[in-house]
């Protein structure tokens, strides 16, 4: 639908988590991958914030805002990570500082 529609950064989402202190916590993420078999891929930095509230808490949120189209998508489940194989090949072909 956001495609075909060509919103401008379609796969962008908020990325909802609990903090330690069980507070919600939000970022900005891109999917980079969405399979019935394999669910929704996006990469962070397993040391990052965010990768250390979902080694304590493996659940999250996924919203996607689509206001041109006046749509919203929200996902709920168990994170689970990539093998590391595909997690290194994704940040070896990612831009540096981004």
């Amino acid at each position: 639908m956001a495609i075909e529609a060509k919103l401008t950064e379609p796969n962008a989402m908020c990325l909802s988590t609990m903090t330690s202190e069980n507070r919600p916590a939000s970022r900005y993420v891109l999917l980079k991958g969405c399979s019935e078999k394999d669910g929704f891929t996006w990469f962070t930095n397993y040391n990052s914030r965010k990768g250390q509230e979902l080694a304590v808490n493996p659940y999250a949120a996924l919203t996607f805002w689509w206001g041109d189209i006046e749509s919203s998508v929200r996902i709920e489940g168990k994170v689970e990570k990539v093998s590391p194989e595909e997690s290194d090949e994704y940040f070896k072909i990612r831009p540096r500082g981004a």
